[in-house]
């Protein structure tokens, strides 16, 4: 069996990335407080500072929403 390296871009690793940190902190919400694997103040950083930026810029639209944008 061989292993063929499939090239992926940078944007698609972010993405994944995104999903996989908001699944950790799905996780991490249902477990009891005693059982959880983050400290508290990791879960505030990916959750309230991390996560946010990322889905930003994952989600960014260069798209101009109004003729002054389009123009300057």
């Amino acid at each position: 069996m061989t292993f063929q390296l499939q090239q992926e871009y940078e944007s698609a690793k972010l993405e994944r990335i995104l999903k996989d940190l908001q699944a950790i902190i799905e996780r991490e919400k249902k477990r009891h407080m005693m059982d959880e694997h983050l400290t508290h103040s990791m879960r505030d950083l990916l959750e309230y500072e991390i996560i946010p930026l990322l889905e930003a810029e994952v989600n960014y639209d260069p798209t101009p929403q109004t003729s002054y944008d389009f123009f300057h």
